[in-house]
C-alpha cells in the first residue's frame, strides 16, 4: 500500500506461472492479453521440470537465486511444502522488483493449490492499486480465503475446470481472464493522479454502526478531509493499521473496534494481536470509540458451538451470528484497549455511547445488559494513562448527537503536536 499513483498502459502485465505443468496455458493466456494491447512478462515459479511450449522472461532459476537458493537446491529440499515457501519468496522480491523498474502494469497468475498460494504471497509485496488476479480451481468451495488475498486488493477467479489444457471451458475462462486484467490495467494507466495533500482520515465500521459513521464521513467531506473506511471483520482493521504505519493518515477515528474482542475470545473477526496499536506507535492522533466490543461474530446460527449457545445472540444475517459478550469479557476488553492506548505517543481521546454500543444493545434488545458495559468502562478507566481523555456520551452509538461529539473531538487533535517526547 505505499502508494496509489496512477502508471503508464505501456506498462506490460506480469503473468505468474509453473510452467512446467501450465506452459501451454500460459502462453494462450499471454496471447490474448497481447492481443489486447499490453505486452506479457512471463514468470516461471515452476519447480520439478522445465518450461512446456513457452519461454519465460524471469525464469524459475532467477526466481530461486532471488530467494537465495537455488533451482537445484529448491529441488533438493525434501518436501514440496519447504520448495513451494521459497519459490514464493523468490517470487515475492522478482514482483517487487519489476514493480520497481516500471514494468509491472497488472499481475495475473495461473495455479493449482501450489501455484496459487505462491502467487498470492508474492502479490502481497505489490502496492494496493496495481491489478491483481488469481486464476485457480482453489477459488471456489468451503475454503478461507485468507491465505490467498491477505491484506491486498487480491482479485480470486474460479478456473471450474483444472489448468491442464486448452479446450472449450478453460479457453473461455482465460479469455475472460485476459480481458479482466487488460481492463484492468489499461484503466489504472489512465486514472487520474491522486490530489497532492489530500487529508486522510482512516475509519472503521461494520453494519452496527454504519448510521454513525455515514454522518461522520459526510461531516468530514465537508471540511476538507477526506475518509477511508475499512469494515472491521478482521482484515479491515490490519488494512488501516497497515496505511497507519505507512504514513497515509493526517488522523484516525476508530469508531468499531470489535476486533479487540473478537481476538479476545475467538470470534471471526479476530484481527490478530496487534490491532489498535498502530495509531499509538506512530504518533497519529485518533479518536477511539468502543463500537462493537458487546459482541463477537460467529457463523450460521446452526453452526455456533454449544459453549456460545446460551447467551444472547443476534441473527445479523444468513452467514454471520453475533453473540453477546460477557461481563468478564467486557471488561478485559476494557483493560486491552486501556493498555494499548497508554502507549500513545501522539493526542488520542475515547468517547463511550453510555446508550448502547451497538443496534441490539438497547433497552429491550438483545444485547442490552448494563452491568457489563459499566464492567467494560470501569477497566477501561482503571488501566487508561491519566491525561487521557474518557469522553462519556448519554446517548447510543447511532445517535446524532454521539456522531457530533466525536467530531468535535476529533477536530482539535488536528491542530495538536503530532508527537510528544515519550519513547517509541
Amino acid at each position: 500500500m505505499r502508494d496509489i499513483l496512477s502508471k503508464s498502459p505501456e506498462q506490460p502485465v506480469v503473468a505468474v506461472s509453473t510452467l512446467d505443468t501450465k506452459g501451454r496455458e500460459t502462453a494462450y493466456l499471454a496471447r490474448r492479453i497481447r492481443e489486447g494491447g499490453l505486452e506479457v512478462l512471463v514468470v516461471d515459479c515452476g519447480v520439478l521440470g522445465e518450461p512446456l511450449g513457452i519461454t519465460p522472461d524471469i525464469s524459475h532459476e532467477r526466481v530461486a537465486e532471488a530467494a537465495g537458493s537455488s533451482l537445484k537446491a529448491v529441488r533438493a529440499i525434501g518436501t514440496r511444502g519447504a520448495a513451494v515457501e521459497i519459490m514464493a519468496r523468490g517470487l515475492s522480491r522478482v514482483l517487487a522488483g519489476v514493480h520497481a523498474d516500471g514494468r509491472c502494469g497488472g499481475v495475473i497468475a495461473l495455479g493449482g493449490a501450489e501455484g496459487a498460494v505462491m502467487a498470492a504471497h508474492a502479490m502481497q509485496a505489490l502496492p494496493l492499486g496495481v491489478p491483481k488476479i488469481i486464476v485457480t480451481p482453489v477459488a471456489a468451495g468451503r475454503r478461507v480465503f485468507g491465505p490467498f488475498v491477505g491484506l491486498r486488493d487480491v482479485m480470486l477467479m474460479h478456473s471450474v475446470v483444472d489448468i491442464l489444457g486448452l479446450d472449450p471451458v478453460s479457453r473461455a475462462i482465460f479469455d475472460n481472464a485476459a480481458g479482466a486484467i487488460t481492463g484492468m490495467a489499461l484503466a489504472r494507466g489512465t486514472r487520474p493522479p491522486e490530489e497532492a495533500g489530500a487529508r486522510l482520515v482512516g475509519i472503521t465500521m461494520l453494519g452496527n454502526t454504519t448510521p454513525a459513521v455515514m454522518r461522520i464521513a459526510s461531516a468530514l467531506e465537508a471540511t476538507g478531509f477526506t475518509p477511508v473506511v475499512f469494515h472491521s471483520n478482521g482484515v479491515g482493521g490490519p488494512c488501516m493499521e497497515e496505511m497507519i504505519a505507512e504514513g497515509k493518515f493526517v488522523g484516525v477515528i476508530d469508531f468499531t473496534t470489535n476486533e479487540l474482542t473478537n481476538e479476545l475470545v475467538g470470534g471471526i473477526y479476530a484481527a490478530g494481536p496487534n490491532r489498535l496499536e498502530a495509531a499509538a506507535r506512530h504518533a497519529v492522533p485518533q479518536v477511539v470509540v468502543p463500537g462493537g466490543v458487546d459482541f463477537f461474530v460467529a457463523g450460521p446460527r446452526e453452526s455456533v458451538p454449544p459453549s456460545w449457545r446460551g447467551r444472547p445472540q443476534y441473527h445479523h444475517n444468513p452467514a454471520f451470528t453475533l453473540i453477546r459478550t460477557s461481563r468478564d469479557e467486557m471488561a478485559e476488553v476494557g483493560r486491552i484497549m486501556a493498555v494499548k492506548l497508554s502507549a500513545c505517543r501522539g493526542p488520542v481521546v475515547v468517547g463511550v455511547p453510555l446508550g448502547g454500543l451497538s443496534i441490539p444493545n438497547t433497552p429491550g434488545g438483545a444485547f442490552h445488559d448494563p452491568e457489563a458495559d459499566a464492567a467494560f468502562l470501569a477497566e477501561l478507566r482503571r488501566h487508561l494513562r491519566r491525561d487521557i481523555p474518557v469522553v462519556e456520551v448519554p446517548a447510543h452509538i447511532n445517535d446524532p448527537r454521539f456522531a457530533d461529539t466525536v467530531l468535535a473531538l476529533f477536530g482539535p487533535l488536528m491542530l495538536e503536536p503530532a508527537a510528544d517526547s515519550r519513547d517509541a
